[in-house]
């Protein structure tokens, strides 16, 4: 991977500021969802943003993954339109059974489900959405399996589950629970938990919203929107940990690309360097000088070029595309003969250079491996034809033992 220059250049990355975010997304769960229009206060948080969310949803009480697998409502939603995003919920204690329970009774709904999805519409992204253990843990399938019968084993087992359920479908993962946790230890007096101690009082769906909307926009959720029922500083609290929750989440299995970009100066040339990830095409692009190129590396001669070049990299694929904008400033290119002693620079094999007072005794080329492929007598013009393209370091010793290095492309 080539390392950006910096000694006389700066590059600049162009984001589009303040710019709208569409984003559109189906929820499928149960109450956990639900309770106090989970969906609604998302599009609340983005609509606070400057962004828009369009949301549905099939939450019937109590349901589980498989029976959403097994549900001709969920199919025809999941096809009824390109969403963004499909979260999924199970019932809120299954995920929290034995890990053989869960392997059995769990996991092979969350795969059909995605499987599902992703046949519908390759660019909808699963997300699974990890719920929180109950208050005092779950009593009712205690006797069954004592891990689960206090909030922290319960918690830990829901964490594990959602988790796993994310990485086996290479989905995106909602730390709902995780966020509610921090909550839960750091914050004690912020209660999350309505009177039954399973479901989310307006300050837990509020939390489960923030994780939402960081997730879904890549975005902090330090929203204006503040429901009734929050006040100013459980708010702060709230947005913060949610935000920190998602932070910690390194499982992103998005297939948005990025388009990154690095260059730098040879001679007379400036090399641009694709460095993009998740993409299937690219395009470089400057109207000015009429470029638009689908090479991983672009070559602009730029002679006696002064002030300020600029190319933009598009790289997408069939979802999405992502741009960035290469700025060189303050660009002197002189001459190649006055600025370097080898010339032309790149070239197709023969290299030439002004030896000045040197009397040279060796000129020697190296690729970037540090390998030596060419070593020669003080001669001024070689034949380097026979290498193959790419950059070298050109070293020339004279017969005091003075040394003098430049890179050197090799162009066909």
């Amino acid at each position: 991977m080539k390392k950006i220059i910096r000694l006389f250049f700066t590059l600049f990355i162009s984001i589009s500021a303040h710019s709208q975010i569409n984003k559109s997304a189906l929820f499928i769960g149960n109450s956990y969802t639900y309770y106090n229009n989970l969906p609604e206060l998302v599009k609340e948080i983005a609509n606070s943003k400057g962004n828009t969310f369009y949301h549905e949803s099939h939450t019937p009480g109590g349901s589980s993954l498989e029976q959403h697998a097994n549900n001709s409502v969920v199919d025809n939603l999941v096809s009824s339109s390109q969403w963004d995003y499909v979260i999924l919920q199970d019932q809120s204690q299954k995920p929290s059974f034995h890990p053989n329970q869960v392997a059995a009774e769990v996991y092979p709904f969350a795969t059909s489900l995605c499987e599902k999805i992703r046949q519908e519409n390759t660019c909808a992204q699963p997300v699974f959405f990890m719920t929180w253990g109950r208050e005092n843990g779950d009593s009712q399938n205690c006797a069954n399996y004592p891990p689960i019968c206090t909030y922290n084993g319960m918690q830990d087992r829901l964490e594990t589950s959602y988790t796993e359920m994310a990485e086996n479908n290479e989905s995106l993962l909602a730390p709902v629970g995780t966020a509610w946790k921090n909550i839960r230890l750091n914050h004690p007096s912020i209660n999350l938990y309505s009177s039954d101690g399973s479901h989310p009082n307006i300050k837990g769906s509020y939390l489960a919203a923030c994780v939402f909307y960081a997730v879904l926009y890549t975005d902090n959720p330090n929203t204006s929107f503040i429901p009734n029922g929050v006040t100013q500083t459980e708010a702060d609290i709230i947005q913060e940990i949610a935000n920190n929750s998602t932070q910690v989440n390194t499982l992103d299995f998005s297939i948005r690309p990025q388009a990154i970009a690095s260059y730098e100066v040879l001679g007379d040339s400036l090399y641009m360097y694709n460095q993009s990830t998740n993409y299937t095409s690219l395009n470089w692009i400057d109207t000015n000088q009429n470029i638009l190129s689908e090479s991983d590396t672009l070559t602009i001669f730029i002679g006696e070029l002064t002030g300020v070049y600029e190319i933009e990299l598009v790289a997408s694929n069939d979802c999405k595309e992502s741009s960035v904008i290469l700025s060189v400033n303050n660009l002197n290119i002189k001459k190649v003969e006055e600025k370097s002693w080898i010339y032309p620079n790149p070239s197709s094999g023969i290299l030439t250079y002004t030896a000045g007072n040197m009397e040279i005794e060796t000129v020697s080329i190296f690729n970037m491996l540090g390998v030596c492929v060419y070593l020669n007598t003080g001669e001024n013009r070689h034949d380097l034809s026979h290498l193959s393209d790419g950059v070298y370091i050109v070293t020339v010793k004279d017969k005091n033992g003075a040394i003098k290095k430049t890179k050197w492309a090799k162009k066909s």
